[in-house]
């Protein structure tokens, strides 16, 4: 594909050092240089002469803009450092000197500075008139852009939704497909992450770039644009759900890789952790797991959404392989960090973990009171239907376990939330899926009859209190000897209680039972 017209009359102007012509052009054409030829954009815009842009004040905000303008798709430029520029002078400069600052901070893992100088940009454009406005807007989608990964990355995801649904308007206001196509894909993702199928559905539909090709043809474009990202994992998280594996992998496939697109981490690790836990990977990505997070900086790997984000896919990992104890203790990293939904994942996890560690009751406190919330997605609906009728299955409440389950299946089936049904334990499906199995698809069924959870019941035995005080001893590693002197009684009654004790476990020495202290804490209450 050959330069346009006007790309050639800018690259004559340049040769020729004909600052006003070029300087004419860039502003003409400012929208789809930042489309079609970014390159082109900074060439000119770095070798304008001081005194040119001393002449034209404005460019000094564009000079500052385009420097960290992603290239070839880049959105996290690392060479990026804001830099103190002149008194800025008209609201573009003003705007763009934020904007540069708050990217700085969120590359730079300071979310909440980062977000305060969103919120100062949002402010500034609140209190402007139309017309200056106006002046500006061609420009307003790439920068707005930018407001909203800095809301997203913040935690901030109503107003960062907000912000994205504005930017895309303004993106196809002014043709500008590149910044409308990643908008509509983070809201995609977005809604596909709250467990709303129907809108993330809607939104990647809407996506102008989708599919484009380019002089390189479509996959090659795919490969290196970051504006597709986000809508790559919005359509491997809709599949996970519905428990498609290979379709997931290739969208996963699709999108441009980690060392291209830098700052979507977080995103490519709970899709790939999700991914991973689904098809009985769990083992594996744990591993790659704690080495992604090694390699990113303390600051950006633990705050934001980022941090939040790995904490949960670290989680749902040691909850999917039976790790219980270490769940839990991952998800009260998240004590006190909260995301704007109408139920918090967390507590669902929360809820899960308990209901595993044999606590059915305290799993109904957690899970129960959000079935009465309204505006919950369906995600959320479905997990607290199925957590509650696992609950109740094991606190022998079968017919309510069966209504709670039935109310669930619908919308499993309709909102292709598979994913959901794994959570539970293979004698849990076998009760509560008997007579459900029609609703499902064969390859639905297919699925969750080889990939059932790794989870295993809690432990249904009864010890005597005075049983539940040599347990407690022996998870100490106490000897004998140790466990008969502290509770004054001879060491041959305590071997008697260690023997009912294993025989109850159904293991056979010290170590098994310990293994069932991890999984059944309940047991030494």
């Amino acid at each position: 594909m050959g330069d346009s017209s006007f790309e050639e009359e800018l690259r004559d102007a340049l040769s020729e050092q004909a600052w006003s012509v070029a300087i004419e052009s860039v502003e003409t054409n400012w929208v789809a240089l930042t489309q079609t030829n970014q390159a082109l954009l900074l060439e000119v815009i770095n070798t304008l002469p001081a005194a040119v842009l001393a002449d034209n004040p404005r460019l000094v905000a564009a000079k500052t803009y385009v420097n960290y303008l992603p290239v070839s798709g880049d959105r996290r430029p690392l060479r990026f450092q804001h830099r103190v520029a002149p008194v800025p002078r008209g609201l573009l400069d003003i705007l763009v000197d934020l904007t540069s600052r708050s990217v700085s901070s969120r590359f730079q893992g300071n979310m909440a500075e980062a977000v305060a100088l969103v919120r100062e940009a949002h402010g500034m454009i609140a209190d402007v008139s139309d017309e200056a406005i106006a002046s500006i807007r061609p420009v307003l989608p790439d920068i707005r852009l930018q407001w909203a990964i800095t809301l997203e990355l913040g935690g901030e995801l109503i107003d960062a939704n907000r912000a994205y649904e504005r930017t895309f308007d303004e993106a196809l206001t002014f043709d500008n497909e590149r910044i409308a196509t990643e908008a509509a894909g983070s809201l995609a993702l977005n809604y596909a992450l709250s467990g709303n199928r129907g809108v993330a559905e809607q939104w990647l539909s809407r996506q102008p770039g989708a599919g484009r090709e380019t002089q390189d043809g479509p996959a090659e474009a795919a490969a290196v644009d970051t504006v597709l990202t986000a809508g790559a994992f919005a359509r491997a998280l809709l599949a996970v759900s519905d428990l498609r594996f290979e379709d997931a992998q290739e969208a996963l496939d699709a999108a441009p890789s980690a060392d291209i697109d830098r700052e979507s981490w977080a995103f490519r690790l709970f899709v790939e952790s999700a991914l991973a836990r689904a098809s009985g990977q769990s083992q594996q990505q744990l591993a790659r797991v704690g080495a992604t997070l090694s390699t990113q900086p303390e600051r950006l790997r633990s705050s934001g959404l980022n941090g939040w984000l790995s904490t949960m896919a670290v989680a749902e990992l040691q909850l999917a392989l039976g790790d219980v104890g270490s769940a839990t203790q991952t998800i009260a990293q998240l004590d006190g960090v909260t995301l704007p939904a109408a139920v918090d994942p967390v507590r669902i996890v929360r809820a899960w973990a308990a209901l595993r560690q044999g606590d059915a009751r305290g799993a109904l406190v957690l899970a129960a009171p959000g079935l009465s919330q309204t505006l919950i997605s369906p995600r959320v609906t479905v997990e607290l239907l199925v957590l509650v009728a696992a609950a109740k299955l094991e606190l022998g409440q079968i017919e309510e376990a069966r209504v709670h389950f039935a109310a669930a299946i619908d919308l499993v089936a309709s909102e292709k939330l598979g994913i959901v049904l794994l959570r539970l334990t293979a004698p849990e499906q076998a009760t509560l899926l008997s007579h459900h199995r029609a609703a499902l698809e064969p390859r639905m069924l297919r699925e969750l009859d080889s990939r059932t959870s790794a989870i295993a019941a809690p432990p249904t035995v009864q010890l005597s209190e005075r049983e539940r005080v040599v347990f407690r001893h022996l998870v100490q590693r106490r000897s004998v000897a140790a466990i008969a002197a502290a509770e004054h009684l001879s060491p041959n009654t305590i071997k008697t209680q260690l023997k009912s004790i294993y025989r109850k476990l159904d293991v056979n020495d010290r170590d098994g039972a310990i293994r069932v202290a991890t999984t059944a804490p309940h047991l030494l209450a």
